[in-house]
């Protein structure tokens, strides 16, 4: 038995070496964009300063972090990019696992189990590559869609210990064509001296925490995020104020973990200042304070791009020395010679947005590197929107064809050109606080061929416009206006009443009510996430506006994610809200038990054995694969002398079984499920494997067999089958179908490469 999975895990590493996959990812800190190549990344954790930085949660895996998160798209990739404390030289062989999960007080619910070295399934890929010193790329397939959601990431390398990073990891569900939403907003932060009680356009009855109103406008945006319909946010920059950086970071830092939708992120002059320990700070190359230290180990790199149906790229706009950083007058747009160099290579994507705390326009902000970004701007097909933060307030600035976007720089827009600036979301400043909400729909003709991005990123005024909501002949808001809209979920656990604005329960309680909060004068999509305990019958609404979306099981059955749905009407009426007539409008929606004593069990068709020899194509498939969410294949694994392990090897209602039959050998499979309302349970079968060759003249490469049982779908103790769900389609008994089809090759030739 030994000889065999010797074998055929030779068989299973030359087969690697002949793919070329795609990346979750598309460039950190300016690594290579070609696609399919390796690449080596430079090490954006710093190690100048002289004063040490304090638990901070970047540490074994370097990505994806809360400032640049996978995102696990259509091709269902996931790249990890991760650092050992000492250089060695190994194989995927030696990653024992990757874990999606996510973790709270009452303990970690794990949604995801990948195994790099025996999961290998069809199109799945896998590779282990060196890109530095002590830095490593594992990138593995994620065979399952979850529903959307923050998710940890937990790596394994034999012989170290775990790495964990936090909220890395998200699945989109998202198709290409389908337009991508996502939230831009800045200034986030709650600390320092610029703090404003003035509340412009908000009601003063958010969720203020601590006599904070800044804290309570933050949070109650935040809320909003998780509970709006957008893929991902991006934050442009001043996450801190730079006067505590040890406690700011870490305050932002907790803040983002309470995120359900990712969150890219562009450092701003503030969170880059630089303290020197005397005054005379152009004398001396160590710093006592770095912000760019910090910010690297609490958020993550800098100057990135990313995929989501079109290129997004994200700049650091700082990128001067330590001493240009030292002063809080800014130095404005600033890239480096290699920044400018990475874009030049990267110049024939077509970008849907790029995001920098500056713009590269006007007199203030306006620089050399500015003017070398701004040519490679203009001589793109299609010119991107271009998102800044640091102006303080809401504007638009459009270049139409022909126009100089800065004076007396010989530099002129090829085809109209948009540069939005957004207003903050806390602190001082002109206007507002607000964040936008853009949507970014790609056009393209008859033939598939890219024509332009239909892009919208004001509230209630047009694109291209301008408007104030005090301003009579331009009347409107560009942002939407932050602290008017949240969810607070409320649940009783063992110590008592909890509260969330984030995310509804803990996985202890059977009931958790979420109330919607909607003082906009818009009717607002609402996703509302639990986390619930198993139950039998799984769980009902009680509103009849919204339904359950999505849902999935951990792995031992003991806790459900489940997403719901629906839309809340406006609140206010807009010509009150300019005058600050504000009302309200509250919904509520509680999670509870079902108590309609159905069970719907999967319907199996799966061969009663597979001969590995004739390689014939079998499939498994659930022919009432409509009543469940999630449907999760798991093979059961035991390799030398280890303990039997389970590893969760694809998704969906039909999957092909011999590839994983002939990579892993294994007779023994479950079908995890959960349905939308929350049941979830496991089926259990076994398939007999046969190795019928022709002549013989392989047999003595492998030791017999102990035996396997042919299997009928014996059920786990996950749900009962006394009061399942048998509809006059589904009476039949789980079946069998022997497949058909076959593939190249047969008898010794196959096992021969």
């Amino acid at each position: 038995m030994i000889k065999r999975f010797f074998l055929l895990f030779l068989l299973f590493l030359s087969f690697l070496t002949l793919q070329v996959y795609g990346e979750s990812m598309l460039s950190i800190n300016r690594s290579s964009q070609k696609y399919g190549e390796r690449f080596t990344i430079e090490d954006y954790q710093q190690t100048m300063q002289t004063a040490g930085i304090h638990d901070y949660p970047i540490n074994g895996i370097l990505y994806p972090v809360i400032g640049f998160p996978s995102m696990v798209a259509d091709n269902t990739s996931l790249s990890v990019i991760f650092r050992l404390e000492h250089d060695v030289h190994f194989s995927v062989y030696e990653v024992e696992y990757v874990k999606i999960f996510r973790n709270d007080e009452n303990g970690r619910s794990e949604f995801l189990t990948l195994h790099p070295a025996y999961t290998h399934y069809e199109n799945f890929y896998q590779y282990v590559d060196r890109i530095g010193p002590d830095t490593w790329i594992l990138g593995i397939s994620v065979p399952v869609k979850l529903p959307e959601a923050g998710y940890d990431i937990a790596l394994k390398i034999r012989g170290e210990k775990e790495m964990i990073s936090r909220n890395a990891v998200f699945f989109p569900q998202y198709k290409y064509r389908d337009p991508a939403k996502f939230i831009v907003f800045s200034s986030p932060r709650t600390d320092g001296n610029d703090q404003s009680e003035d509340l412009d356009f908000n009601s003063g009855e958010y969720p203020c925490q601590n006599g904070d109103p800044q804290k309570g406008i933050v949070d109650a945006a935040f809320s909003q995020f998780n509970a709006g319909d957008s893929h991902f946010a991006v934050m442009l920059g001043n996450a801190v104020s730079g006067i505590d950086f040890q406690n700011e970071y870490r305050g932002f830092y907790d803040l983002a973990l309470n995120l359900e939708i990712p969150m890219f992120a562009v450092p701003g002059e503030r969170d880059l200042l630089t303290r020197f320990a005397s005054n005379d700070g152009g004398t001396t190359s160590l710093p006592e304070f770095d912000g760019l230290e910090y910010w690297s180990k609490f958020i993550g790199p800098t100057n990135n791009a990313f995929l989501l149906g079109r290129i997004y790229l994200l700049l650091n706009t700082s990128e001067g020395t330590a001493q240009k950083r030292a002063s809080e007058e800014s130095s404005g747009f600033e890239l480096q010679p290699e920044t400018l160099e990475w874009l030049e290579g990267v110049s024939n994507y077509e970008y849907a947005a790029v995001f920098g705390h500056f713009a590269p326009t006007g007199k203030t902000h306006s620089s050399e590197t500015g003017r070398e970004f701004l040519k490679i701007l203009t001589n793109k097909n299609y010119p991107p929107v271009y998102f800044s933060g640091h102006d303080r307030q809401d504007s638009v600035s459009v270049f139409d064809p022909g126009s100089e976007l800065v004076e007396n720089s010989g530099i002129f827009a090829n085809k109209k050109m948009e540069f939005v600036s957004t207003a903050p979301l806390s602190g001082s400043g002109k206007g507002y606080r607000g964040f936008r909400k853009v949507e970014v729909i790609s056009v393209e003709n008859s033939n598939a061929e890219f024509l332009y991005n239909d892009v919208s990123y004001n509230y209630t005024c047009g694109r291209y416009e301008n408007c104030q909501p005090d301003d009579p002949e331009k009347r409107g808001m560009q942002s939407v206006p932050a602290g008017n809209m949240w969810v607070k979920y409320s649940w009783e656990s063992g110590s008592g009443e909890k509260e969330s604005l984030f995310s509804g329960g803990d996985g202890s309680s059977e009931s958790v009510t979420a109330e919607i909060v909607n003082w906009l004068p818009t009717d607002e999509e609402v996703t509302l996430r639990f986390i619930m305990p198993a139950a039998k019958y799984g769980y009902k609404l009680d509103n009849p506006n919204f339904t359950f979306a999505d849902a999935v099981a951990s792995g031992d059955l003991s806790t459900v994610f489940l997403t719901v749905k629906g839309k809340i009407p406006a609140g206010s009426a807009l010509d009150d809200f300019y005058e600050k007539n504000f009302t309200k409008f509250t919904d509520y929606v509680t999670i509870s038990p079902s108590d309609t004593k159905e069970i719907p069990i999967p319907l199996v068709d799966f061969p009663e054995k597979i001969d590995v020899a004739e390689m014939m194509v079998h499939n498994l498939w659930v022919r009432n694969a409509f009543k469940f969410s999630s449907l999760i294949w798991q093979v059961k694994i035991q390799y030398m002398n280890s303990d039997p392990q389970l590893f969760d090897f694809a998704g969906g209602e039909e999957i092909v079984l011999d590839d994983i039959v002939q990579k892993t050998f294994s007779s023994n499979y479950n079908l995890r499920y959960t349905t939308p309302d929350g049941i979830s349970g496991k089926l259990e079968f076994t398939t007999k494997i046969e190795e019928n060759y022709d002549n013989g003249c392989c047999d003595d490469w492998y030791d017999d067999d102990d035996g396997t049982d042919t299997g009928s779908g014996d059920h786990d103790s996950g749900t009962d089958t006394d009061s399942g769900d048998h509809n006059s389609d589904d009476k039949d008994d789980l079946g069998t179908d022997s497949g058909s089809g076959k593939k190249s090759g047969s008898g010794c030739s196959t096992m021969v490469m």
